[in-house]
């Protein structure tokens, strides 16, 4: 199995999840804090809320199926692919008060590439473990 194998090497450790969990609750309250700047905001925050409730399910469990690490790699894939709606291309827009838009799209993108960074670093391990 890829996650025992993981385990056994001490690459694959649950700090890595803990970084995810608090990686995506703060996407979830800066997308809250400017959802009114964007009309599918709801979209993106409940997508998120679910993702982090499969995070916290991981964590309290502690354990994680070879199906969870797969389905992580393709969550990687669909979240930060260049379409319209991924993470990569979320933003926001205030047509009267741009400074407020660049603002909030500065947070955005802080946020947005710290749970690239974490889901990048676990799918990398997984994806080494496939092959």
């Amino acid at each position: 199995m890829i996650c025992e194998e993981l385990k056994s090497r001490k690459n694959f450790v649950e700090e890595d999840f803990i970084e995810l969990k608090n990686s995506v609750e703060e996407i979830i309250k800066i997308f809250e804090k400017y959802k009114d700047m964007r009309k599918n905001s709801k979209g993106y925050i409940e997508e998120m809320k679910r993702f982090l409730g499969e995070i916290n399910i991981t964590l309290k469990e502690k354990k994680l199926t070879d199906k969870e690490l797969i389905n992580l790699v393709e969550l990687r894939r669909t979240y930060f692919n260049f379409h319209d709606n991924s993470l990569s291309e979320y933003a926001v827009y205030d047509k009267d008060d741009l400074e407020k838009t660049n603002k909030a799209n500065r947070e955005i993108t802080v946020v947005i590439e710290r749970l690239k960074k974490i889901l990048y670093k676990i799918t990398e391990k997984v994806m080494y473990h496939m092959i």
